[in-house]
């Protein structure tokens, strides 16, 4: 038998609070018999909304009513109760006269029905309780499997400490020899910054939201699309953002470093072909960029090579002269030379003088997230143009940065950058 604790324990708060009530009115002594014959049911093992079909069913029964046959929701226990939350919300708010819906639902009978063949007038269309959305990926250095992601409560700067001592080796000291004392070589911190990201507003009608539990949750819907957007909107700034009221992104970071760039000679060794290093690029590329970066950085679990989609689809058109691709796959994920390909959709497509892969320890770029009761969902009921018009909005709200984690320029740079000819 399991119990529902959360549910329990709601009863147990409102039957706690209800003895506290001096003044009893037929209601309340109505409430509190259901309460404890809820409670001890849900003891047993019952759910709070089979209970609560069967105390209506009951009163209809004790007034001559047709008892009620209730369909079972497709919406899980949770969204239930998310919905009726939202539902008990806007009840709060005025209503216009009209019934007024920001996204039109139309008629699905009317809209639906001419499209399919051999159907009568009156047949109804029927509703999937499942969501198809677009989608579009979103750059990899927002994730955590690629990139070291810092989640902090605040938004206040915080300093990462770096440092650089490559430029010191153990060497062989004769016995009793003297010895000298050498501090690390250089220190320093990169500054971690966040910015505020949000999304669009999205309204909805109260009639909408009070009809949403047949279909899906207004914070689901609306969480969907946002942490989507959010995602795309951020992890852009984090790889080419140029540092003006937004991070710095890593190529722009590596550019002003003054990282000399791996040329590219293009895919002509390759095919044969005409191809130069202005419009592709070829295996001997890739060799120098993996030859130019050091190998304690190719060892790290995290070392990546980053490009967009396109550049991914045009390396795997490329063959060497014995006819093997460029790009090999490992348990269904892209390689080259064994180190993993992770998408960034910002990345430059091939192209003179463009920047369209890196090569490099993603460990060393530091992505922040704000977790605070700042950001998140936020709902606006008296927003112009919403509340008189029975409508209220959703937005999200986030808070983000990022920094390349090399400060010591003396060492070797944790990335390599890879550049078409002009």
């Amino acid at each position: 038998m399991k119990i529902n604790t959360g549910e329990l324990s709601l009863l147990l708060q409102e039957a706690s609070a209800l003895s506290n009530k001096q003044n009893w009115t037929k209601h309340d002594e109505r409430r509190n018999a259901f309460l404890l014959a809820a409670i001890s049911a849900v003891k047993e093992g019952a759910s709070l909304q089979d209970i609560e079909r069967e105390h209506h069913n009951e009163y209809e029964r004790r007034n001559g009513l047709e008892i009620t046959n209730f369909g079972r929701s497709a919406l899980t226990r949770d969204q239930l109760t998310e919905a009726r939350a939202y539902q008990a919300f806007i009840k709060h708010a005025p209503k216009t006269v009209v019934e007024f819906r920001d996204m039109t639902e139309g008629a699905p009978m009317l809209s639906q029905i001419g499209t399919y063949s051999n159907l009568g007038y009156f047949v109804p269309t029927g509703f999937m309780q499942t969501l198809f959305a677009a989608m579009k990926k979103h750059d990899a250095l927002f994730d955590d499997d690629v990139a070291t992601v810092i989640r902090t409560s605040h938004g206040r700067v915080i300093n990462v400490p770096t440092a650089g001592d490559t430029e010191n080796a153990a060497s062989v000291i004769g016995e009793a020899g003297s010895q000298t004392s050498v501090d690390i070589d250089a220190t320093g911190h990169a500054p971690l910054a966040v910015y505020s990201y949000n999304t669009r507003r999205y309204v909805l009608s109260l009639e909408a939201i009070d009809d949403l539990e047949a279909s899906f949750t207004a914070a689901q819907l609306f969480g969907r699309f946002s942490a989507d957007a959010l995602a795309r909107g951020i992890g852009r700034d984090l790889v080419t953002g140029n540092g003006t009221n937004k991070p710095l992104g890593l190529v722009p970071a590596l550019i002003a470093l003054g990282v000399t760039p791996v040329t590219c000679s293009g895919s002509a060794g390759n095919t044969g072909g005409a191809e130069t290093g202005a419009n592709s690029i070829g295996t001997a590329d890739f060799a120098l960029a993996y030859q130019a970066l050091d190998a304690a950085y190719l060892g790290s679990d995290k070392c990546r090579w980053l490009m967009n989609l396109n550049t991914l689809g045009k390396l795997m058109q490329i063959v060497d002269k014995y006819g093997r691709p460029i790009i090999n796959f490992v348990t269904g994920a892209p390689s080259i030379l064994g180190i993993p390909i992770a998408i960034c959709p910002s990345m430059d497509n091939i192209g003179a003088s463009a920047h369209p892969v890196v090569l490099g320890d993603c460990s060393f770029w530091a992505t922040r997230l704000t977790v605070d009761d700042l950001t998140g969902l936020k709902i606006y009921k008296d927003a112009p143009g919403l509340i008189e018009q029975g409508n209220f909005g959703l937005r999200s709200f986030v808070r983000a940065g990022g920094a390349l984690l090399y400060t010591d320029t003396s060492s070797p740079c944790p990335f390599v950058l890879m550049q078409n000819h002009s």
